[in-house]
């Protein structure tokens, strides 16, 4: 398989992830789970990007690492920090578990989709600007 086909798998695995989040949402599910698929929706974009360029990443869920790992790449993946994507982490990640003090509302569930949504649109841009 080509890194196109690879990366064009993972960015087809992000989408699923958002419709999940924005689903889960709308029958007022746990925020925690709404916002981890957000943050897998993100996640999963910005190495589908790093799989196109064929950057490699390691073993990490670190949107920090990833946006800079794009950067490094396209310095205007930079402009995800300046949207707070970075966010997503620890309230996505922290809040599966019962023992670490970190609740997510629904508040903070619909701002993590809205996040996810901008943040994908940014990434699939670029995906589908630079396959062609």
């Amino acid at each position: 398989m080509s890194r196109e086909e690879i990366a064009e798998k993972w960015l087809n695995k992000a989408l699923a992830d958002l419709r999940v989040a924005e689903k889960l949402f709308g029958i007022g599910e746990e925020p925690w789970i709404i916002a981890f698929h957000a943050q897998q929706a993100v996640e999963k974009a910005l190495k589908a990007y790093l799989i196109l360029h064929g950057k490699h990443f390691g073993k990490t869920h670190n949107l920090s690492q990833l946006i800079d790992l794009c950067s490094e790449i396209d310095q205007e993946f930079q402009q995800l920090h300046e949207l707070s994507i970075d966010e997503l982490y620890p309230l996505a990640v922290e809040a599966r578990y019962p023992d670490t003090g970190i609740e997510a509302t629904m508040d903070e569930a619909r701002e993590a989709i809205k996040k996810a949504k901008k943040a994908m649109a940014f990434i699939t841009r670029k995906i589908k600007r630079e396959k062609n």
